[in-house]
């Protein structure tokens, strides 16, 4: 193909990259040319293979209208520059619902069509036959078709678990498909892109006019080419007053925001961002958990045994706190309880059971929550739990019919998140927020242990960080924090114990019952 000669050597290497892995990401430093690259790689596979379909995925359509023009403009003249000498009009743009070729394409015709998802290039091997590429915004409703995947500036895609989640079944159901990815950093470690395409820790880069090639812990093949690697390639940066090329070492420092030159320029990952509960500490924690702590999604009694079974063989003599998050909703997409069971060993808490469940059935989940209580009151040693904290800020009524039962049982707290709280050392705050950096706290000081378990990692996440108060945005499977929520009221439940608080109310309320230390 004599128009890859044209193009850069990181360029070039990834494009023989894409023949040798069927999953593989381009992992460049900003303005490298990575959607060109898409390009003329979606146009090298047309050419070769008669009826195949690439689907190229962008997220320029969430940074505006504007953009998804400059885009049509570099997309259409990186597979005019690619298709170099094939004979006129054997590459065409269509509309893939009227299949017709428009008169003429104008960018605001481009992103006309990109938002209707009706953008095809078109390249006929004869009058009846031709591959396609399929131009659509890239969200988990468009990915649908069959066939190759592109997808281009991951970091811009905020729902891109649920986007990813959608696409891998098509990728493996044809040992033919390919998938590729682009990206510069995630501004957030929060982001999937992030945990999904970070390196190994402690792996090293020289400068490499290619750029480097090495596997991500999600088992991705990535060529990572920064600014260090363009240099070697003649491709410098240049100063923003004078226009003089730089050398990358030059041009960070002058970057008034080293950690923005650092993400989009030297391809580091940077732990941190919006998401509470950081990757290296959750990580560790899990690590930790192994052989000692179990995380079940519950749907039966038999997987209740298996839960109480396990409590039975590893729960110790320590203090031992119950936190549950209520959900009375048994849809796809609801929310699920959550029960944490967290034990104190020492200076460490020990999350050795962490269960969710979807049930509508309030007699279904009193009964399970009723068989841990008593799991816990029945070890060797140690006796009962310290305490049952309930988060009662949405289902007050059934939190409180539950206390109400169990308070024969073991103390029972009301959590109500959106109430004020005043502790030694702390600052006023909400419940919620005290709950929260509770364990985040913990966490941080590697002090907390939790299941190896997808599930857990992935719902802990999706909390965040947001001046200073914790907030959380439901994901496609419903998760919303549960699992921290359970968590964070056990540890709250230990620390506490049945012990009265201090509340003093952000908006009017009733009296505070001191007896059960709960506003109600």
């Amino acid at each position: 193909m004599g128009a890859a000669l044209n193009m850069r050597t990181g360029q070039r290497r990834f494009l023989r990259m894409v023949d040798d892995y069927r999953v593989c990401a381009f992992l460049a430093r900003r303005q490298y040319g990575k959607t060109t690259t898409f390009a003329k790689i979606a146009l090298k596979k047309m050419m070769k293979q008669k009826d195949h379909t690439v689907i190229f995925g962008s997220a320029k359509l969430n940074l505006s209208r504007e953009i998804v023009r400059k885009e049509s403009q570099i997309l259409q003249a990186a597979i005019a520059e690619a298709i170099g000498q094939v004979a006129e009009n054997t590459l065409q743009v269509v509309d893939s619902e009227t299949h017709k070729r428009p008169d003429t394409l104008t960018a605001d015709d481009f992103a006309e069509m990109f938002e209707a998802q009706r953008l095809e290039f078109r390249f006929y091997h004869t009058n009846t036959s031709y591959s396609r590429t399929k131009v659509v915004a890239l969200r988990e409703d468009t990915v649908g078709e069959t066939g190759d995947l592109m997808c281009d500036e991951l970091r811009a895609i905020r729902n891109w678990r649920d986007v990813w989640e959608s696409v891998s079944p098509i990728i493996q159901s044809n040992p033919q498909f390919r998938c590729t990815l682009s990206t510069t950093i995630p501004t957030s470690d929060d982001h999937y892109a992030f945990e999904q395409l970070m390196p190994p820790p402690g792996l090293t880069f020289e400068p490499n006019p290619e750029g480097n090639i090495y596997e991500s812990e999600h088992g991705i093949m990535v060529l990572r080419l920064d600014a260090a690697d363009a240099y070697a390639d003649n491709v410098p940066l240049y100063d923003d007053k004078t226009g003089e090329p730089q050398t990358p070492d030059q041009s960070r420092a002058k970057a008034h925001d080293k950690d923005a030159w650092d993400r989009n320029y030297g391809c580091k990952f940077l732990v941190g961002g919006a998401a509470a509960c950081g990757l290296v500490q959750l990580a560790s924690a899990q690590e930790r958990g192994v052989g000692q702590c179990l995380y079940m999604d519950i749907s039966s009694d038999e997987d209740l045994n298996k839960a109480i079974d396990f409590l039975f063989e590893h729960l110790g003599a320590g203090r031992v706190g119950l936190g549950l998050d209520l959900a009375t909703t048994e849809n796809k997409t609801s929310n699920p309880s959550a029960l944490a069971v967290t034990e104190e060993v020492a200076m460490d808490f020990i999350s050795r059971l962490i269960l969710t469940w979807k049930t509508n059935d309030p007699d279904i989940c009193e009964a399970r929550v009723r068989r841990v209580i008593n799991a816990v009151a029945e070890r060797g040693a140690g006796g009962r739990a310290r305490a049952l904290d309930i988060d009662a800020t949405n289902e007050r009524y059934f939190a409180s019919t539950l206390q109400k039962k169990f308070r024969a049982l073991v103390p029972v707290n009301l959590i109500i998140g959106s109430e004020a709280v005043e502790r030694p050392g702390y600052e006023r705050m909400s419940m919620k927020q005290y709950c929260g950096s509770l364990l985040v706290g913990t966490l941080d000081d590697n002090h907390m242990t939790l299941p190896q378990a997808r599930y857990v990692k992935e719902d802990f996440r999706l909390v965040k960080k947001d001046r200073g108060m914790f907030v959380c945005t439901p994901d496609g499977q419903g998760r919303h924090g549960d699992t921290f929520d359970g968590v964070k009221l056990s540890i709250m439940a230990i620390k506490d114990g049945s012990g009265t608080f201090d509340y003093e109310p952000v908006h009017d309320h009733s009296p505070v019952d001191m007896q059960e230390g709960v506003l109600v």
